[in-house]
């Protein structure tokens, strides 16, 4: 699946229509309609990102049981998901070993359980869902969750990058997932809109 163009090379707007769209305010809460497919391919984007989620495991019953770890996990192999556990203090291992040990466990949990609350409520194909703001919050978080890993798989550091895959060739097989990173970029910016 290749991302349709227009005229001058750019990924067609009628594309984003229906995802500009998606969520929109009204006095009772925040309203959801999904076109077509969207529901089911953000059901196993969402459901890959959760499985990159789990935390790290835990050898110690006491540590698990307590929930604090007397070892920090190490940082995050995977790129993506070292940029959805950003190191706030990279000049300074020690306080990083502190901090993932004391934080990353909440904060996985925290984006899974997010993650588990969309997946519970994709509306079907026509269907109106309505939102209150911490189930909108859910949402945000879980679509920019995606976004990021997804623009980290693609190596999207700055805006030249981003323009140099607007020049990709039709063949080229990194456009299904550019497509999808446009997608939920224009899905965030409709939500904060909806909610701010």
């Amino acid at each position: 699946m290749s991302a349709p163009r227009d005229d001058d090379g750019d990924v067609a707007d009628e594309l984003y229509r229906g995802f500009g769209n998606c969520f929109r305010r009204t006095r009772k809460g925040v309203e959801l309609r999904l076109p077509r497919w969207e529901g089911t391919l953000l059901t196993e984007l969402v459901r890959l990102m959760d499985g990159m989620l789990e935390p790290p495991p835990v050898d110690d019953p006491l540590e698990a049981l307590v929930g604090l770890r007397d070892t920090a996990p190490p940082p995050p192999d995977d790129p993506a998901l070292a940029r959805l556990l950003p190191d706030p203090y990279p000049e300074d291992p020690l306080a990083s070993g502190d901090f993932r040990r004391r934080r990353t466990d909440d904060a996985l949990a925290h984006k899974r359980a997010a993650a588990h609350r969309v997946l519970a409520t994709v509306p079907a194909p026509g269907e109106v869902l309505l939102l209150d703001d911490e189930a909108a919050q859910d949402w945000l978080t879980t679509l920019n969750d995606l976004r990021l890993v997804l623009g980290t798989r693609l190596g999207i550091t700055d805006e030249r990058y981003f323009d140099e895959l607007g020049e990709l060739t039709p063949d080229d097989e990194r456009l299904p997932v550019i497509q999808m990173y446009e997608l939920l970029t224009a899905l965030v910016d409709n939500l904060i809109r909806a909610l701010y």
